[in-house]
């Protein structure tokens, strides 16, 4: 099975980069990072950007780095044998995402995954505009029409290992870490949310009043995951995606041993401490 490094990078497509870089910087405290005429891209970590916002029309998509180019062949090979179509990044496309190669598939929701090797790293320490107390990329999550067949991609295809179910949305590892990737159930297709992992719970409630105060909507929170044991509040950005600092979520070797759990269909398995959303993916079909 192939081991993936990181959950590297997710792209959203936006209308107006200043805009996005307003929110993304000013309001959510990720750092600006490079950018062009038509990407904006921002850093939280060690790595150049993990969130690139563009103009280009080149699409959602999220990323996993593999650490050779023979692993990038493998997983050629697994989704290949999957009957899915798999494209190499030319030489443009490698230089804007700013890797050395890499290659691209499409879920079934329509986000492309985009599995890259040697993605560039800053030399850089990270520091926002304020201090949000940011320390990583944590998780991407996936509206999905046909939960079954999105699964199917990512644990057969990809080979991710099922953490846990909530109802029928699925928690996905790459790691150590709970979740790197969770697809839900939805009326729609598409990225829906990025997590951003904060140093302490002290932070998390810290976003939540700088939000308020910035008067960006809360979705979701404060409150705790049951499943990964996150504490998170999650705000939505101008364009569409959800955009969460998040703690605590469990971590170990002994999650695989454990192997997955069966959560109920309800809101109470995406929040531990009731809190309001209308956000229909994390109400579960008995709320």
């Amino acid at each position: 099975m192939t081991e993936f490094r990181d959950l590297r990078y997710v792209r959203v497509e936006v209308e107006d980069l200043d805009a996005a870089t307003h929110f993304s910087a000013d309001v959510f405290g990720l750092q600006p990072a490079d950018r062009d005429g038509e990407h904006a891209m921002f850093r939280s970590d060690e790595r150049n950007y993990a969130l690139c916002c563009s103009t280009a029309g080149d699409g959602e998509a999220v990323a996993l780095t593999v650490g050779s180019r023979a692993a990038l062949e493998d997983v050629r090979a697994r989704l290949e044998g999957e009957g899915v179509a798999v494209s190499d990044l030319d030489r443009d496309q490698a230089a804007a995402r700013q890797v050395k190669a890499g290659i691209a598939a499409r879920a079934p929701n329509g986000v492309a995954v985009e599995i890259v090797w040697r993605p560039l790293t800053s030399g850089w320490r990270y520091h926002g505009p304020r201090d949000a107390g940011l320390c990583g990329f944590q998780s991407v999550s996936m509206a999905c029409t046909d939960i079954a067949a999105n699964e199917r991609f990512w644990t057969v295809g990809l080979g991710l290992r099922v953490a846990d179910w909530a109802g029928d949305a699925v928690f996905l590892a790459l790691d150590d870490a709970h979740h790197r990737i969770a697809l839900y159930p939805s009326s729609r297709d598409g990225l829906l949310g990025a997590t951003w992992a904060v140093e302490d719970k002290n932070f998390v409630m810290g976003g939540w009043y700088a939000l308020k105060a910035r008067q960006a909507p809360i979705v979701a929170g404060p409150g705790r995951q049951p499943t990964s044991g996150a504490m998170f509040v999650t705000t939505r950005a101008p364009f569409g995606l959800l955009m969460s600092y998040a703690c605590e979520m469990e971590e170990g070797p002994e999650l695989a041993e454990r192997g997955p759990r069966q959560f109920a269909d309800a809101a109470a398995s995406h929040c531990a401490w009731g809190s309001p959303t209308d956000q229909t993916e994390f109400l579960g079909e008995r709320t």
